[in-house]
């Protein structure tokens, strides 16, 4: 974790009971992280902590290079589809007063370009109050890009403007920028396609791609095998191969050959078994994608 811009080491928190348990993870400058968690996991408590919003009972958190509460800039970048905090004035007004209390420099062209960017330049002399909840989302996140904070911390703001758009400010104007985004929706932690840390039963279970985190918890795999010819002496030796779950054929017209699915407890197994596919005549073979539905259920 030496020289990380994020740094979690060992984080317990509670309110009246615990929320989290034993946290440790590290993230360098500029990484975007989705934070996937159930009701209750601990996804928002998790990101207050990294705004210094909250404190933890025990173990560090250090936000580039200095504890989050230490800098009051760390609370602008954070984000909550559920915070009401917008005032009774227009979206320019909002805006142009939050520029001014950042002390930021050319602000009315930076207003322009984010909100341009997030589509919100039409509403501009709209009152906030009349505005939709997406509406309100996105001036929520022109505040944060518009801050100086060190990380921006996005809770369940994906789930509300979707994934697609926020693939797309990571690649605009949040880019450069540490972010994390928590979401509950399982399509959306897959959508962004970007590394994922699995809260479970107040715990970090893993951080990685879904094959990282797969492999983590011992999740089942699938292997599609096309074979010349029906080969039912491979399908015996398949099927009591250690680690092979199921073995089946499936009709398919995607190749010659016969093609054979073949499930796996888990990536650990996956040499072995194409071992012995190599034995036998093997036209193509393919892993299919791993969905994460399969790893929550490999933890429930």
């Amino acid at each position: 974790m030496e020289g990380a811009f994020i740094e979690l080491r060992h984080v317990h928190a509670s309110y009246h009971e615990p929320v989290l348990k034993d946290i440790s993870f590290s993230l360098d400058h500029g990484s975007h992280i989705a934070v996937f968690g159930h009701s209750t996991s601990g996804k928002t408590t998790l990101l207050k902590l990294l705004s210094g919003a909250i404190k933890p009972d025990f173990g560090s958190v250090i936000v580039n290079g200095t504890n989050p509460d230490a800098t009051p800039s760390n609370n602008a970048g954070y984000v909550s589809v559920e915070s009401n905090d917008l005032a009774h004035e227009t979206v320019h007004d909002v805006l142009h007063d939050f520029g001014l209390e950042q002390g930021i420099q050319n602000l009315p062209a930076k207003i322009g370009e984010i909100t341009q960017v997030l589509g919100i330049h039409h509403v501009m002399q709209k009152n906030i109050q009349h505005l939709s909840t997406t509406e309100k989302v996105r001036v929520k996140l022109a505040k944060a890009a518009l801050s100086e904070a060190p990380i921006l911390l996005f809770d369940d703001v994906a789930d509300v403007v979707g994934a697609a758009e926020m693939k797309a400010l990571l690649a605009t104007i949040f880019l450069g920028r540490t972010v994390c985004i928590a979401t509950r929706s399982v399509a959306v932690a897959e959508a962004l396609q970007i590394p994922i840390l699995l809260l479970h039963k107040l715990c970090m279970v893993s951080m990685g791609t879904k094959n990282e985190i797969a492999h983590a918890t011992g999740t089942s795999r699938v292997v599609d095998a096309w074979v010349e010819g029906m080969r039912y002496d491979l399908l015996r030796k398949l099927r009591s191969h250690p680690g092979v779950l199921e073995v089946r054929l499936i009709p398919t017209d995607q190749l010659d050959g016969t093609c054979i699915r073949i499930t796996i407890r888990n990536s650990r197994y996956l040499p072995a078994l194409y071992d012995a596919l190599s034995q036998a005549p093997l036209i193509n073979i393919q892993e299919l994608p791993v969905a994460f539905d399969d790893i929550l259920k490999s933890l429930s």
